[in-house]
């Protein structure tokens, strides 16, 4: 799949999650994204850590609206009114608006997932335009920085064990940090060095890992997305779909056709590589 036709399919899906506050859209959104994100992702990529990381930002955005927003006919407990910020009635309004905002942060998160867990880093700095080249280097550099150091620590971890290293856990995160920093240090130098023996930033047209290619599916792709994004938000701008709030009391959403349409529609490039 082309990098620029991804790009496009992922500022679409982030465009529909960001536009409405409707739950049933925002979590088709996230069964889309899930279904691209199994479908199309590229050998090695795990799947887990990216779950972990948007169940605790869901988790969070509940949590935190839950405790700050005393708004609500349905009253679950209450707190004194003299603790700061905590203080007050905890409502189920409340705690359904603090799910939905967790939901909007999953479906953000994964609509955009795909640049990394799909793509090949040298395949979006590719994709990118001539002028943002350099850019696109230091993007693709900060997109490998945390696996690399994720890596390094395992593998530094693995090796005190084999040599009989147990120690405390405060004492372990001491260990381990001094040397994947130090390991840190000197693959950035490794790869200065690689940059340069390359004459990067000797003024030199850029050179392309290979080619991207536009296909006839790539086009259908693109074009399908941005039909969705584009509907969604006339529909959002017209008043035909209106944001759906849980206060002063909870209400069914309203759901539109149409835009349940448009965000499967999002799902037509895993039913294109099936």
């Amino acid at each position: 799949m082309n990098a620029r036709a991804l790009a496009i399919w992922s500022a679409s899906a982030l465009s529909i999650a960001l536009t409405t506050a409707n739950p049933v859209y925002r979590a088709l959104v996230v069964v889309v994204a899930l279904n691209v994100l199994l479908t199309l992702r590229r050998p090695g990529a795990r799947l887990k850590p990216l779950m972990i990381a948007v169940a605790t930002a869901g988790v969070l955005a509940t949590a935190v609206t839950f405790a700050v927003s005393h708004t609500g006919a349905h009253q679950l407990f209450a707190l004194p009114a003299q603790i700061p910020v905590l203080g007050g009635a905890f409502t189920l309004e409340s705690l359904v608006f603090g799910a939905v905002s967790g939901l909007g942060v999953a479906a953000a998160v994964l609509a955009v997932a795909p640049m990394s867990l799909v793509m090949q880093p040298h395949e979006l700095v590719d994709a990118l335009p001539r002028a943002l080249a350099r850019s696109g280097a230091a993007v693709a550099t900060a997109i490998n920085l945390l696996p690399a150091v994720a890596r390094s620590a395992t593998e530094i971890r693995e090796a005190q064990r084999m040599r009989g290293l147990q120690s405390a856990r405060l004492s372990a995160v001491r260990d381990i940090a001094v040397p994947v920093v130090l390991t840190a240090v000197e693959d950035s130098v490794r790869l200065a060095e690689a940059m340069e023996s390359r004459a990067y930033g000797g003024g030199a047209a850029r050179t392309h890992f290979a080619e991207p290619r536009w296909t006839l599916r790539d086009v259908v792709l693109g074009a399908t997305a941005v039909a969705a994004a584009a509907a969604v938000i006339v529909m959002r701008a017209s008043g035909t779909i209106a944001d759906w709030y849980p206060f002063p009391a909870l209400t069914i959403p309203a759901v539109n056709p149409v835009a349940v349409a448009a965000c499967l529609v999002l799902s037509a490039p895993a039913l294109m590589r099936r």
